[in-house]
């Protein structure tokens, strides 16, 4: 692998990332956005990184990265996703939080003393939910994915089942152009597909290391997300998504 020292860094901070735009780069760098593409394409050559409109993030994987390394990345773009989220939200619903980290910061992100019933298999969410008496917080049972910090499996799915809520926050491991969710196991495909379908309202917490990321598993399409919440540089960058939210009937939120 030959890499510059300047292509080695954006590697590293790609890594760290997930998605990074080319006016981010060229910024860090003091550089013109012409030089940065020659860049990407470097890295995208080598099979380091994927080229998408107005950026770049990390290549096609069968596999997500690890919850540590999820948990890490983005953290501020995530905080911003989830705080406006909480917007939404009505004193005594029922909630469905999904898997991932992006959900784990909604739960932090709740107030302690809005009375709430939450259902979830994400122990990130429920860590952070143990100290806020007035969430009634039902835990579902299943086989424990140690490095994803969630429960997964039949039992899982079943527990789910029995609830019908408000409103199904959820995440996504990618988003194609055509507004397509997908996920990296079966199985998470499946929760997340139960979850969006018991619940009145859909909203997808997505930061733009997201969009444009392929995984092979089929989820839905916006048509089936009520309101979507992203970071507002992914909506400068991807400039076709605000009338993509508006053909499927999505609300689009730029945080």
């Amino acid at each position: 692998m030959s890499l510059t020292p300047r292509q080695r860094e954006i590697f590293g901070w790609l890594n760290d990332t997930g998605y990074l735009s080319t006016e981010q780069l060229a910024s860090r760098f003091g550089v013109t956005s012409q030089t940065i593409r020659r860049d990407i394409n470097e890295l995208s050559v080598q099979g380091l990184a994927r080229r998408m409109h107005g950026g770049l993030t990390l290549p096609a994987s069968q596999h997500n990265i690890s919850y540590l390394q999820r948990s890490t990345a983005q953290v501020e773009r995530k905080r911003r996703i989830a705080h406006a989220a909480i917007a939404l939200l009505e004193a005594d619903s029922t909630i469905f939080l999904g898997y991932g980290t992006t959900v784990a910061e909604f739960a932090r992100a709740l107030p302690a003393d809005l009375p709430l019933r939450v259902v979830t298999n994400n122990l990130g969410a429920v860590h952070a939910l143990a100290d806020k008496p007035a969430i009634e917080t039902w835990v579902a049972g299943g086989r424990l994915r140690a490095g994803d910090y969630d429960l997964m499996g039949s039992a899982t799915l079943d527990f789910l089942r029995k609830f019908r809520a408000h409103l199904a926050v959820c995440g996504a491991a990618g988003i194609d152009e055509t507004g397509t969710l997908y996920e990296f196991q079966p199985e998470e495909a499946e929760l997340s597909q139960a979850l969006l379908s018991h619940s009145h309202a859909r909203v997808l917490l997505a930061d733009g290391s997201k969009f444009g990321r392929h995984a092979p598993c089929r989820v839905a399409g916006f048509d089936q997300i009520d309101h979507l919440f992203t970071d507002t540089d992914t909506v400068a960058a991807l400039p076709a998504l605000p009338g993509l939210c508006e053909g499927a009937g999505v609300l689009l939120h730029g945080c």
